[in-house]
């Protein structure tokens, strides 16, 4: 059981037993007769007892008992308590109702006063408990830290309240810091509101500030993206409150983090899925393949959640799936049913023997070669593992009557200028030609960008090339990409998935496109250093096959709308199996002849839209050049 929730069920308990006990006391005490305590004075006693961790519970005062909301909730637990005291002691001046039931005015006086002094005294306790037996606390720091507090409204007031009023968190509070020109100069609980906030790292620099936490849950995106952005990081610790909901939900010292990456660029992860995506998983036997991958493990995380009846790891990478493994026993135990199955999707007799063992309902394809340059020197392998291990997990899906399946395609796919994305392309044209056959399985594709911090992104670099003193190496000062979240990217494949009828290509709205040079910069700023200046970053050169741009929409002009904003459907005609056929055919004669030149000029030939990189760049630097100017 999760300690939190332990820790408040045994206040609840402790707490239901000691009014008991303080009926029963309190009426001894005043009358010294032990013949009134009888059965229907008990059960008054029991019920009222009842009444109040009811109520308690109700107004959220045992869920947030943990640590330093015990003052907090101390009294609102005493009005609840001694108000229901209050009312029956007005019962108790009614003689027909004291005569009957026992009711004493001065027993419930008494009453009332021993459970303030026990709701006290256990609460001091309780505090004191904390504060020497919790000191390893993750959220406690070796000394103290003056901190300065952005947002001096409730949120700002809360941190105060719980994190500020103690040493054990290293809060020390010199300073709000706030936009309202009706706040800027007032107190608040003893400290100062300075502004604007535009001005904060003066006002950090003036009161000797070490720490900045942002409260505010309510504001939007961009306020936050604008907020973090303005902070001099080389100087302070930037900390962040969670959104409303999860404030709600736990107390502010598990909730409060650092700045991250997704901050800086305006990007945070969403919880997108919905009652009808959780109920089309649930009770499924789904198939992730690549799912030890950084999509494909979120992917697994994501369908865990949705009560799969169960889940299989499919990767020809051991040691990623027995990470993503582990991860989910810890968190599930025995009650995911969650297999692993070390192969190769080009492996076509190992992956049948999957399907006939398993008999999937859904089958999630992230299995795939994703590294650009990479690819440019293995065309060959790119080609056999992308297209014929998708090909592969197509045909045995309808062979064992697989209810749906659902490619992750790539934004690089669009206008491929790299072998990789044209590999993808290809795959996009498997499966929708599929989708065309008269058959029990439903075939569709989800495309979107770059993700936050997946492992071939360019983030995970950047950060190993920071810890070595720099310097960051960018392709291309211009270069632009596309961001979301891991787990939001991974959240709406699965709803695309869920709500697909036969053959859409689904594409995912990326937000605004982000300067890889402007996330070197955050990156930098982030781990408290000055960009070209503490750290260097440098151009290389674009390598083979990237491009300065990624497109995620082939016409951007035909889209469907669905239910969800953020995706879309493209209104993509499907190939006929037959002209998909041909195709296969000139690939596998390319596979057979082994030279990597001849198969990428065979690509060439099947995937009419790959162009060189040098004209996609020189049309790109055309159409967008005062959008790309980089700022140095």
């Amino acid at each position: 059981m999760n300690k939190k929730i332990l820790y408040n069920a045994c206040i609840a308990l402790g707490d239901f037993l000691a009014f008991f006990v303080l009926e029963i006391l309190g009426c001894l005490l005043i009358t010294k007769d032990f013949s009134i305590i009888d059965l229907p004075y008990i059960i008054t006693a029991l019920s009222l007892s009842v009444i109040k961790i009811v109520v308690g519970f109700l107004l959220g005062i045992y869920k947030f008992l943990w640590m330093y909301s015990i003052r907090r909730n101390l009294t609102k637990l005493i009005v609840v308590a001694l108000g229901i005291d209050c009312f029956v002691l007005i019962l108790s001046s009614i003689p027909s109702l004291a005569n009957n039931t026992g009711f004493k005015t001065s027993i419930y006086i008494s009453i009332m006063l021993m459970e303030f002094a026990y709701l006290v005294l256990t609460r001091f306790s309780l505090s004191i408990y904390f504060t020497h037996f919790y000191k390893k606390s993750k959220h406690r720091v070796k000394e103290d830290s003056r901190t300065i507090i952005v947002g001096a409204g409730s949120a700002g007031a809360l941190v105060l309240n719980e994190l500020g009023r103690t040493k054990e968190y290293g809060y020390n509070i010199v300073g709000f810091v706030d936009d309202s020109t009706d706040k800027i100069g007032t107190v608040i609980g003893g400290v100062k509101v300075y502004g604007p906030i535009s001005k904060i790292n003066e006002i950090a620099q003036k009161i000797d500030a070490k720490r900045i936490v942002i409260a505010l849950p309510s504001a939007g995106i961009s306020k936050t993206k604008e907020i973090t952005n303005i902070i001099d990081y080389k100087n302070v610790t930037v900390e962040i409150l969670p959104d409303k909901t999860k404030l709600l939900q736990s107390d502010i010292a598990s909730n409060i983090r650092k700045v991250e990456i997704a901050d800086l660029l305006g990007r945070k992860a969403l919880e997108v899925i919905d009652e009808n995506t959780a109920n089309f998983y649930k009770d499924k036997v789904v198939l992730v393949t690549g799912g030890g991958g950084s999509i494909g493990s979120e992917l697994c995380r994501q369908v865990a959640k949705m009560n799969p009846k169960q889940i299989i790891i499919l990767d020809i990478y051991e040691n990623c799936a027995y990470e993503i493994q582990q991860e989910l026993k810890m968190q599930y135990g025995t009650s995911l049913d969650l297999k692993v199955e070390i192969i190769s999707i080009t492996n076509r007799p190992a992956m049948e023997r999957v399907f006939a063992k398993y008999k999937p309902n859904i089958v999630v394809m992230a299995a795939a070669h994703k590294h650009v340059p990479l690819m440019e020197n293995n065309v060959i392998e790119a080609v056999e593992n992308n297209v014929f291990g998708t090909l592969i997990t197509v045909e045995l899906a309808e062979k064992y009557g697989v209810d749906r399946v659902h490619m992750v395609s790539t934004d690089k796919a669009v206008n491929p200028t790299s072998v990789m994305g044209a590999t993808k392309r290809i795959c996009e044209m498997i499966v929708q030609a599929h989708s065309t056959k008269k058959q029990h399985t439903t075939f569709s594709a989800t495309r979107f960008g770059n993700v936050l911090g997946s492992a071939g992104s360019v983030i995970p670099l950047f950060k190993r090339q920071i810890e070595n003193g720099g310097p960051i190496t960018l392709t291309d000062y211009r270069i632009i990409r596309y961001f979301m979240t891991i787990p939001e990217a991974s959240q709406l494949v699965l709803q695309s998935a869920s709500m697909a009828k036969n053959g859409e290509l689904f594409v995912l709205d990326m937000g605004e496109p982000v300067k890889i040079y402007d996330l070197a910069k955050n990156l930098i700023r982030l781990s408290g250093f000055e960009p070209d200046v503490d750290i260097k970053i440098i151009e290389t050169g674009l390598r083979p096959g990237e491009k300065l741009y990624e497109e995620l929409l082939v016409k951007t002009e035909e889209l469907d709308k669905t239910d969800n904003s953020m995706i879309f459907i493209e209104r993509d005609k499907p190939l006929e199996l037959s002209q998909v056929g041909k195709m296969l055919s000139k690939l596998q004669e390319g596979i057979d002849l082994g030279d990597d030149g001849n198969m990428k000029n065979i690509i060439k030939q099947v995937v009419p839209t790959f162009i060189e990189k040098e004209e996609a760049n020189k049309n790109f630097k055309e159409q967008k050049e005062d959008f790309l100017v980089a700022t140095r």
